[in-house]
């Protein structure tokens, strides 16, 4: 019995052999031959596979997220992106008190930074509990206030090493937890394709300039990392 090479069974489940071929061996196929049936089977399953991959699209949110985790790991590494000259326009821990106040008495800072149109807000919220840190903050275009800065990699590094990464919401908005460090920058990659590196605490930055349970409550945290190592 003849039968028919794999190519023209892959023109068969295609569709796209000629109209005399495909009547011998539709005749060929109702001899009975397993081999020839089991062939066309196989790539008939590979067609509807196919016919279904071409017509899929995943969700526009998932491909944002992976894209955006991409940039995240290269960010530390974007020696040669756009950068703009960062103003410090407001910190809560160097504003003045009130007449009468002694102390401000919060362990959370309030940060406002200023990068061309840029406006980038920072919370930074050290939990008593743990040695984490909690960093909150908003990007937004302060020319253009419609402007949706979302999935924009956000990213907190300690020298070279990254501590925690994430992308913004719809609105801007980004929360990130990580361990805390002497010191920490965040790096936030926005859409125009600038990489904005922000100093959060500064190796210079003293107990003096904080809140007094602040200072403690960090000095206390140092003490104890030191006593952990020495055992």
């Amino acid at each position: 019995m003849r039968h028919y090479s794999l190519e023209k069974w892959v023109d068969f489940a295609r569709n796209v052999i000629d109209e005399g071929e495909k009547v011998k061996m539709q005749s060929h196929l109702q001899t009975g031959c397993t081999a020839c049936s089991k062939e066309l089977r196989m790539w008939q399953r590979l067609q509807q596979v196919a016919r279904r991959e071409s017509v899929y699209a995943p969700p526009e949110g998932t491909v944002r997220t992976v894209n955006a985790s991409f940039a995240n790991r290269s960010a530390g590494q974007l020696r040669h992106a756009k950068s703009e000259a960062i103003t410090l326009l407001f910190d809560s821990f160097r504003s003045p008190l009130l007449a009468g106040v002694r102390s401000a008495e919060s362990a959370s800072q309030q940060l406002l930074y200023g990068v061309g149109d840029y406006r980038i807000d920072v919370r930074i919220e050290p939990q008593m509990d743990s040695e984490k840190v909690v960093v909150i903050g908003q990007v937004l275009n302060c020319s253009d206030p419609d402007e949706r800065l979302a999935a924009a990699p956000v990213s907190l590094f300690t020298g070279r090493k990254m501590l925690a990464e994430s992308v913004t919401s719809e609105f801007g908005e980004f929360q990130i937890e990580c361990e805390l460090a002497e010191s920490f920058r965040l790096v936030v990659l926005l859409a125009d394709g600038k990489q904005v590196s922000i100093p959060l605490v500064e190796p210079g930055f003293t107990t003096r300039e904080m809140p007094t349970h602040v200072a403690e409550n960090n000095i206390l945290r140092k003490s104890s990392r030191i006593k952990k190592k020495q055992y």
